[in-house]
This record gives C-alpha cells, structure tokens and sequence, in this order.
C-alpha cells in the first residue's frame, strides 16, 4: 500500500519577512515547507515559517528527527534556524543539508557576535551533511537528488522519489533556455514541483537568480507535472496583488499558490 505524503507551507516569502496586515492572507514569512512521510519530517529551507512549524512538532512526541535541506546560504532561508524550538529539545536530532561550508558557514553565522547562542551549543544532536549538486543521497527509503540552480553565489534544487511519488523544489532559480531544458528533466513528471515564483513576468529582473508563475507553469507542461505550487513572492507583493496573479495563473489548474498553512495530500 502506498503511504500518503503531507506537505504544509509554513512561508511563502523571498528576501525578508512581510507582518503586516496586507501580507498575512498568503503570509508574511520567509520560504519553508514540510514533508511528512510516514512519521518522517523533511523540510525545504529554514525560512521564518521555521518557527512556526518547530512549535507545531516540539508537541508531538513521536519526532524525534528532522531533516532540513537547505538550497543556500541567503538570510530569508535561514532566519527561522535562529527560533527553532526544536534545537531546545534535548532528545531530538536535526540534520542539516547543503552544499559546500555548510558547519562553517551556519556557525559563522548563528554565534556571536550575531547570536549570543551558538548553533551546537544548543541542547539537541545536530548532524552537517555536505555534498556537491548533481550528488543523490538516501533518506530514510526516499531518495533524494540535487541540481545546481542559476541563482547569484549559487543554489542547490531538490527531487525526492519514493513511495511512487516524486516532489521537486526548486527555488531562487533563473530560466533561461539551458536552463530550462535541465530542469525539464530534472522535475520530469513530479507529482508537486515546488517552484520559485518571485517575479511576474513584468517584473522579472535577469540576473538576480529568480523566475515568475509564467515560466513554473510552462515548465510544468514541458515536465508532465502534476501541480506547479507558486512560492518565494516577492517581498513588495500584497493579498491584493497576488489574488490577482493567482486568478490568471489558476486557468491551468495544475497552478497552486502557496498560502501558509496550506496542506498537500500526495
């Protein structure tokens, strides 16, 4: 029998944190999403929604692991690590993936003079899995593969095949026509592709590492995709603003726009 997958969207934002009011109907918290898989919680980047969904698990007595991959080093996919409530947590294990520096760059990053706590002075048992793009790994009967993304000081996407599903996120990532053709084999036929929709197409900024709705969507039919969920909006972009964009992007209905606390049967 095949195991259902659960994926809840804890932030939706890219470069920095939106609370306020006209933000808070799609949410005001930087990129992180969960995957539940059969009492499994891997999670896409460690956004502000980090903390939220720490809170949500420091309850439940049954996880005792987590497995954070990380796309990059830029602040809004790790500020959540500075309140998660799990590192507190002295019989849980956190592993944390990601390219190259991983150990040196988050201890740089979360100790002093920027944080009076250091990240492994924190009570749980903390595990740094470093890797190259293009590597694949195993976790726990998922596999996982990784790309290189085209993002300013790099990135790292995701695919998780197991269970007769695949999920592919892949953030802070230009399209170009290279570009394209790689991650149209990449997130060949995903029952989700989790995809950075940081732009309009009249906004888009070449250059500066990110795409638009237009560009998941179509890569979503290039891909024989199941569902295109649009995330990492732009900071600037209000309720108002993103209604508008979902109910042109919604006349394929293959497109999702992330909403925090939005959940995903697969």
């Amino acid at each position: 029998m095949k195991k259902a997958w659960q994926l809840t969207v804890w932030g939706v934002r890219g470069s920095f944190p939106m609370p306020s009011p006209e933000y808070m109907e799609y949410g005001g918290n930087t990129v992180c999403t969960s995957l539940s898989h059969d009492g499994h919680i891997v999670i896409f980047d460690a956004g502000t929604g980090l903390s939220a969904l720490g809170q949500a698990l420091a309850s439940k007595e049954d996880i005792t692991r987590v497995d954070i991959l990380l796309s990059h080093f830029h602040m809004d996919h790790l500020l959540g690590l500075f309140s998660f409530p799990l590192l507190f947590h002295a019989d849980m294990e956190i592993r944390l993936h990601g390219g190259d520096g991983l150990s040196d760059r988050l201890a740089a990053l979360t100790g002093p003079p920027f944080w009076p706590l250091p990240l492994t002075d924190c009570a749980a048992e903390l595990t740094f899995h470093t890797f190259c793009p293009g590597d694949s790994f195993d976790l726990d009967g998922l596999t996982v593969s990784t790309m290189a993304g085209n993002h300013p000081g790099g990135s790292i996407l995701y695919r998780l095949d197991g269970d007769g599903k695949r999920v592919t996120c892949a953030l802070d990532c230009e399209t170009d026509e290279t570009a394209f053709s790689a991650l149209t084999g990449f997130a060949r036929q995903s029952s989700l592709l989790i995809w950075d929709a940081g732009f309009t197409q009249s906004d888009l900024r070449p250059g500066w590492g990110h795409s638009t709705w237009e560009q998941g969507l179509a890569l979503g039919r290039a891909a024989d995709v199941g569902q295109v969920l649009m995330t990492h909006f732009g900071r600037t972009y209000t309720d108002a603003f993103l209604r508008r964009q979902e109910a042109l992007a919604q006349q394929d209905p293959r497109c999702l726009f992330a909403k925090e606390g939005l959940v995903i049967i697969l």
